[in-house]
């Protein structure tokens, strides 16, 4: 997937939108993580890697960045909470996840007003049917189904636009930009 613009000359780099867990939120989903490991298997995601993808363009070219920036800019939506309280496998790509039996709207109105911004500005992005979930491990060897016993909240103040930038250890997450929401 390539957006407009990625190959006049400039190596793209990879990107998408996603909210970040505050650190207290990091600790419980790590300490989630650790506790399923011995049941699932798979390859464990870095406690820095955990995110909740919001929408994600792939390939953009460098010089698109900072009108991707001052777009966002235009993007008003209302704080929310997330309730994480179901363990889930998807079988077709081997990952165990978290997720919510029920998320708030205005999760469901960032993705659409990013979006929508996204396509008048003439940006691509992967247009999938929207299923938010929290990737804990990777390749997962055994599939884990359950409820968590105690639900993790997470407070949603703000969103960020993020490379994933290749490194010799696999990628790392760098920020380009966040915006609040009101």
């Amino acid at each position: 997937m390539t957006n407009k613009g990625a190959d006049q000359g400039t190596k793209p780099i990879r990107v998408f939108f996603a909210v970040a867990p505050t650190q207290s939120v990091q600790k419980q989903l790590a300490h989630q993580a650790k506790l399923l490991e011995p049941l699932c298997g798979g390859r464990k995601i870095k406690i820095p890697h955990l995110h909740l993808t919001l929408v994600f363009l792939g390939d953009v070219c460098v010089q698109r960045i900072e009108p991707l920036r001052q777009i966002m800019k235009k993007i008003s939506v209302k704080k929310f909470s997330l309730i994480l309280d179901q363990i889930s496998y998807w079988k077709h790509n081997q990952i165990v996840y978290l997720h919510a039996k029920q998320f708030p709207a205005e999760l469901f109105a960032l993705v659409n007003a990013l979006q929508a911004t996204l396509s008048e500005a003439g940006f691509t992005f992967d247009r999938r049917q929207y299923k938010p979930h929290i990737t804990l491990f990777r390749k997962a060897i055994h599939p884990v189904n359950t409820d968590l016993i105690k639900p993790i909240h997470w407070p949603v103040n703000q969103w960020y636009l993020l490379q994933s930038k290749p490194v010799p250890a696999g990628v790392d997450y760098v920020p380009l930009g966040h915006w609040r929401l009101k």
